[in-house]
């Protein structure tokens, strides 16, 4: 009998400082730690449009380069990441095509959120409703085993339309991540990238600086109220206890290794 090895979990601190911290620093710090040697490099001025993109291309780096370092090291794809590497791809195209305007940051700020939210709600009725990405995962919670309780049980229907709350729920946060972010771009960020794209990628730092409290932690709580409602429900139509349901939980090597 051999025992299947949990899959590594990821570093929550790396997340936050390669998807948050450092692109924050480097948007609003990187002109003034790196502007001196890098205008005398390149022979430019550090006030250069050249430079501001160049620092905008190494703040976005960061996301993108540990969505891949993190697939490499734990062999799956990590949704976070590739929704973190695909914001930042298009924040950095944003503050580097010409002609682009604040407004169009704004919708982008917008767009990505509102797409997942509408996306969660259709999919609702699909054989891999993105719900389960979220919070019905196998990966955080014993689905097969629920699933078979809940057959044992007859309470299926009834944990259908829990999941349904829940998906309505998760499906709000997108919503008010969508609006959230929007007002919050076009109050900080007001400086046209093509007229000083310094100023530009400071205050899009000073947004994601600020977009952590204002924005992520409402959506964590409301997450989080979701995903125990989940647990709820799990131990009331199912009859298993919160460690029982859980894919780490006691007992979990046992299944894992059998053949």
């Amino acid at each position: 009998m051999t025992e299947i090895a949990p899959a590594k979990k990821e570093n929550i601190w790396l997340n936050l400082g390669f998807n948050l911290a450092l692109p924050i620093l480097f948007l609003r710090k990187g002109n003034d730690w790196f502007g001196p040697i890098l205008s005398k490099k390149l022979d430019i001025s550090q006030e250069s449009t050249l430079l501001a993109s160049i620092m905008l291309v190494i703040a976005i780096s960061f996301p993108i380069g540990y969505g891949v370092w993190d697939y490499v090291k734990r062999k799956k794809l990590n949704f976070i990441s590739i929704l973190g590497a695909l914001s930042a791809l298009l924040t950095g195209g944003i503050g580097l095509i010409p002609g682009a305007t604040v407004r169009m940051f704004a919708i982008k700020e917008a767009a990505l959120p509102a797409l997942l939210g509408i996306l969660t709600v259709i999919t609702l009725k699909t054989k891999r409703p993105l719900v389960h990405l979220f919070l019905y995962n196998p990966e955080v919670i014993k689905v097969d085993l629920v699933n078979q309780k809940l057959i044992e049980r007859g309470t299926k229907k009834n944990f259908d339309l829990l999941l349904k709350k829940c998906t309505w729920l998760i499906a709000l946060t997108f919503i008010m991540s969508a609006v959230l972010n929007y007002f919050l771009s076009r109050w900080i960020v007001t400086t046209e990238p093509a007229l000083d794209k310094s100023s530009f990628n400071d205050e899009v730092g000073t947004m994601m600086g600020w977009s952590f409290p204002i924005i992520s932690l409402p959506c964590m709580v409301v997450s989080g109220y979701a995903f125990w409602l989940l647990i709820k429900g799990i131990q009331n139509f199912t009859g298993m206890q919160f460690e029982e349901a859980l894919a780490h939980g006691p007992g979990s090597s046992k299944q894992n290794g059998k053949n």
